[in-house]
C-alpha cells in the first residue's frame, strides 16, 4: 500500500475527466518486460489517483500499433503509453509507412526504469573475455554471429554500432524476441548475444551464459563483476534498455509533470523498487525535459548508424 503522505495534490489524477479510467497502453503482449513494468506502474498509480488505471496491450509492429494508438488519442490526459525506448528512437528509422512520428506525436512525461545491455557468450565459446570476443570475431570466416531479438531491435542497432566502431565483422542472427534467441545461445548454436540484463542475468549467475561486457559507464549494481564498456576502451558506448511514459502531442506541461511527479513516488515505494531492482530494470524516474532530451540524443545516434548499415524492421 502506498503512503498517503506521499498523495498530495500534485499527485492529483492528471485527466482532465475526473473518474474517467486512464489507459496505459502498451505495444507488447501480456507477460514481457514493458508489460510486467506498466502493470507494476499502473498499480501504483491508480492508489496514488484514486482512478482506474487500465493496462491495455495492443502488440504488433515492434510496439508501433501501440504508439500510433496513443498519438491520435485525445490530449486529455487519460492516455498514456509504457513505451520500450525503441519505439520512439529506433522505429522511426528502420519502419517504412509510418503514418504518424513518435518524435513529433508523442511527448514524453518520464523515464521510468533503465536496464544495462550486456554482452555473453556461450560458456564453451572460445572467447574468455572481451578481448578474445574481438579475436574470434576477426577470425570468423563472414563475421562472428550474434543473436539478437529481432531485426531493427535495440540489440542489433548497439551490435552494429559495436562492429562499426571496432571495426570486427559480426553478424546477427534474427529471433522474435529475446525468449527466441536465448536458447540458441545456451545451446552453443550461436556463440553470442547481446542483451538487456534482466533476460540474460539468471543464465549468467547460473553460469550458462558467460558474460564479457555491459555498454554502461558504471558497473552494473546486480552483476558488478562485469567490466563497462569504458574500462574496455570504447568510450561514449553507454546504451539503457528503458522504459517510459508517454502521451500524446499537445497534452498539457502540468500534465506531464504530474504523470511524473506520481511515477517517481511510486518507484519510491520498497515493493516497487525491490521488485524492479532485483531483476536488473532499475527505476530511474525523470522529468519531461530530460526524458524528452534523451529521446531526441538517441533517435540522432541510432539514425545515423541505422541509415549507414540500412537497417530495417520489415
Amino acid at each position: 500500500m502506498l503512503r498517503r503522505s506521499l498523495l498530495a495534490l500534485p499527485l492529483a489524477a492528471p485527466a482532465f475527466a475526473q473518474g474517467t479510467p486512464i489507459r496505459m497502453i502498451v505495444g507488447f503482449a501480456a507477460g514481457g518486460l514493458t508489460d510486467v513494468t506498466a502493470r507494476l506502474i499502473a498499480t501504483g498509480l491508480q492508489e496514488a489517483w484514486g482512478t482506474p488505471v487500465v493496462v491495455d496491450n495492443r502488440p504488433g509492429a515492434g510496439g508501433n500499433i501501440a504508439s500510433e494508438f496513443v498519438a491520435r488519442a485525445p490530449a486529455d490526459g487519460n492516455t498514456l503509453l509504457m513505451a520500450y525506448c525503441g519505439q520512439v528512437t529506433i522505429n522511426p528509422h528502420t519502419y517504412s509507412g509510418l503514418t504518424f512520428d513518435p518524435l513529433r506525436d508523442l511527448v514524453g512525461a518520464t523515464r521510468v526504469s533503465r536496464a544495462d545491455v550486456a554482452l555473453a557468450v556461450n560458456p564453451g565459446f572460445a572467447a574468455q573475455d572481451y578481448a578474445g570476443f574481438l579475436a574470434e570475431a576477426r577470425r570468423a570466416p563472414g563475421g562472428l554471429n550474434y543473436a539478437s531479438a529481432g531485426p531493427g531491435s535495440l540489440v542489433h542497432v548497439v551490435m552494429e554500432l559495436l562492429a562499426r566502431r571496432t571495426g570486427v565483422p559480426l553478424t546477427g542472427v534474427h529471433f522474435r524476441g529475446s525468449a527466441a534467441a536465448i536458447p540458441e545461445v545456451l545451446a552453443g548454436r550461436i556463440p553470442a548475444i547481446m542483451d538487456p540484463l534482466p533476460t540474460i542475468l539468471p543464465h549468467i549467475q547460473a553460469g550458462r551464459l558467460r558474460g564479457l561486457m555491459v555498454a554502461a559507464e558504471r558497473r552494473s549494481a546486480v552483476a558488478p563483476g562485469l567490466p563497462t564498456s569504458g574500462e574496455l576502451g570504447l568510450a561514449d558506448f553507454a546504451f539503457d534498455n528503458w522504459f517510459g511514459l508517454f502521451a500524446p502531442r499537445g497534452t498539457g506541461a502540468p500534465v506531464l509533470e504530474r504523470v511524473a511527479a506520481a511515477t517517481a513516488a511510486v518507484l519510491r515505494q520498497a515493493p516497487v523498487n525491490e521488485r524492479m531492482t532485483g531483476a536488473g530494470n532499475i527505476p530511474a524516474p525523470t522529468s519531461p525535459a530530460e526524458v524528452q532530451a534523451l529521446v531526441t540524443a538517441e533517435h540522432r545516434v541510432f539514425g545515423e548508424v541505422i541509415r549507414a548499415a540500412n537497417i530495417r524492421a520489415e
